[in-house]
């Protein structure tokens, strides 16, 4: 004999005893859970989308955004030299060396002569 499953619905508080999974929350620590609904509002939510798809997924790719500029001391923009857009795994070439990527001259990181 096995109890028939309870579950309250997470849109409309009721408990049912019909529960549709309509999400699972993942933890980065500890166990997750689950998001369960009767079956009139099952249909709000919308369809689940198994985990490993979304890290297959390319669509989204990690950037970085270098913006490379001049400030005087007032903090005024005095040069600016562009931007330079870098996507995770996407760039195949190496990065130009050029003289846009100064080291710094304040005095603390400047090298005693």
């Amino acid at each position: 004999m096995t109890r028939p499953a309870m579950r309250m619905c997470a849109r409309c508080e009721r408990t049912t005893d019909e529960p549709v999974l309509v999400h699972e929350v993942h933890a980065p620590t500890g166990p997750g859970f689950n998001v369960y609904a009767c079956q009139d509002c099952a249909t709000h939510y919308p369809p689940r989308q198994d985990v490993l798809d979304l890290l297959d997924s390319t669509h989204r790719r990690s950037r970085l955004t270098l913006r490379i500029y001049t400030v005087d001391a007032g903090g005024t923009v005095t040069a600016d030299s562009g931007k330079l857009e870098i996507v995770a795994g996407g760039r195949t070439e190496p990065l130009p060396r050029t003289s846009a990527y100064p080291p710094c001259a304040c005095p603390r990181c400047r090298k005693p002569r």
